[in-house]
């Protein structure tokens, strides 16, 4: 986070850990060398939608420390530091993301307030607090302790419960696209929903022919109103924000974007923290920035350079229905859920498939013959790409979302575009759905029918579900802990090898737990 928003490229590398802890420590050849050679074998990474093949960064400041400490070579530090590593950080990353959806809450509090500070507060501190709390104090006990300190701490977990957490982190994505599905959804879009799924889970088709094809539907479903005067419908101011409000409004997407990342929201609290300075100044009064921040503090996810698009285009959209124009929150979730999906599909295959491995594999050349110009360079070259990209793409999205606005607010075609981008929107975030949900199917052979008709189908079983809770009143909150209840359930169950004598107290105990804590908490909707 403080890595001036480049700090997933920069600081999260191996081969800029291993040059830094070297450097530390009095011995920068041989850290920048552990540094090189562990980032050859994480060459490849990608991290998307929540997921983690492995962690880097304890990886490399824990893994460099540990062995220049212990005077190993690279290989043999390598071959032994690796893998109980890469168990503790993902072990760390199951926990940060859950705890992650509780923190969020603190921001719903806030953002019903209107209370703008606030609920930047709770993204930048408690995000950070968290962040001390999973990776710094177990990157301390870490290096104290050693090698030994390591494996008896991995020891000490079960193997049923590390099973168990990834199995509620594939749950809880259920909650935040059930509340986006709460403020957008509509029923008769419902097939639309329901083709980017199962496009998704059982014709494994990528984001953009999905995205296409939703803007296929929208097109021949488009309506177009009676041409209106110029003038007619309020809104298209001329002068636009300021370019300081800009400024500042991207500045918190690059360096807080990922702040408070977490499993039910993903980015949905970095999001609404982008936008504070935007909704400070367009609405002076209280209730209409509480309902602007609780448009923005749901479920988001693209990647953040090209996806440096959404929110300047949403900025627009704002900025319009400050002035009084027509512009409803369902026509704002339609086109952040409608772009994001592309867009990072895009983004991550550019910058993460390809300008990332590209420059990495010239800085590990360069670092593996002793130069140290080699990590400087590949930090340089990195930064002003990514800085550069995603600047020059959030300058863009608001020059030409704020010409569009403006043009379909002029014309009489804003029903038909909100109807448009709706479609567009709902068959992405089905898409959405089946790539970031995962139900464990348990003890079914892979590959049998059966395994093929409940990898689709629960997913949307649980969906349904979670929407229903929340439809009649249940927090959102109360459905976390009915999921975290129901993720060990079924991971003890069956997901991870079956129940035996010594694990079955765990999943009876949270289950009879949360079932009791949301029975008397919840809080069922009067019908009127």
């Amino acid at each position: 986070m403080w890595g001036l928003g480049v700090g997933y490229f920069t600081l999260y590398r191996p081969l800029v850990a291993g040059t830094l802890v070297g450097l530390i420590l009095g011995n920068v050849q041989r850290g920048m060398a552990f540094g090189a050679a562990l980032n050859a074998v994480y060459l490849g990474f990608v991290s998307t939608g929540g997921s983690l093949p492995g962690d880097l960064a304890i990886a490399g400041y824990v893994g460099t420390a540990l062995a220049l400490a212990s005077g190993l070579d690279v290989e043999a530090a390598l071959a032994t530091l690796g893998v109980p590593l890469g168990i503790l950080g993902t072990l760390l990353w199951f926990g940060r993301m859950t705890l992650g959806s509780w923190i969020v809450h603190w921001a719903d509090a806030r953002a019903e307030k209107g209370d703008v500070r606030g609920v930047a507060a709770v993204n930048l501190w408690a995000g950070q607090a968290m962040l001390a709390l999973f990776y710094a104090v177990p990157a301390f006990v870490a290096v104290y302790w050693g090698q030994r300190g390591i494996d008896r701490l991995i020891a000490l977990i079960p193997e049923h419960l590390i099973a168990a957490l990834s199995t509620v982190g594939g749950l809880l994505p259920a909650v935040g696209i059930g509340l986006l599905l709460r403020g957008m959804g509509r029923w008769r879009l419902l097939p639309c929903f329901l083709a980017g799924f199962l496009l998704v889970c059982y014709f494994n088709v990528s984001m953009w022919p999905i995205a296409l094809l939703g803007i296929l539907i929208a097109v021949f479903s488009f309506r177009r109103r009676p041409v209106q005067r110029e003038g007619e419908l309020p809104g298209s101011r001329a002068s636009g924000l300021p370019r300081r409000v800009r400024l500042a409004a991207w500045w918190r997407w690059a360096l807080f974007l990922h702040a408070s990342y977490n499993y039910e929201r993903l980015q949905g609290l970095g999001f609404a923290h982008a936008m504070s300075p935007i909704i400070a100044y367009l609405y002076p009064d209280q209730a209409e920035r509480a309902a602007a921040l609780r448009r923005h503090v749901l479920f988001f996810n693209t990647e953040p350079q090209i996806g440096a698009l959404v929110p300047a285009v949403v900025a627009t959209m704002e900025e319009e229905r400050a002035a009084g124009a027509p512009i409803s929150d369902e026509a704002i979730h339609s086109v952040k859920s409608g772009l994001m999906g592309p867009l990072a599909g895009v983004g991550d295959l550019l910058f993460q498939g390809l300008i990332t491995p590209l420059f990495l594999s010239t800085a590990i050349g360069i670092a593996r013959q002793g130069l140290l110009w080699g990590p400087i360079a590949y930090v340089l070259a990195i930064s002003a790409v990514v800085l550069g990209s995603s600047y020059g793409f959030w300058e863009l999205g608001y020059r030409l979302g704020k010409a569009a606005v403006s043009r379909v607010l002029s014309s009489g075609w804003l029903p038909g575009v909100t109807q448009a981008a709706a479609v567009v929107g709902m068959t992405v975030l089905g898409a959405l759905a089946a790539q970031v949900i995962q139900v464990p199917v348990g003890m079914v052979r892979a590959g049998s029918v059966l395994d093929l008709t409940l990898r689709g189908m629960l997913p949307l079983l649980l969906l349904a579900l979670v929407w229903g809770l929340l439809h009649v009143g249940v927090s959102s909150l109360g459905v976390i802990g009915l999921l975290f209840a129901l993720g060990i359930d079924l991971s003890y169950l069956g997901g991870t090898g079956g129940m035996t004598r010594g694990n079955w107290l765990l999943p009876i105990v949270v289950s009879v737990v949360v079932c009791l804590w949301v029975g008397t908490s919840v809080k069922w909707r009067r019908k009127s």
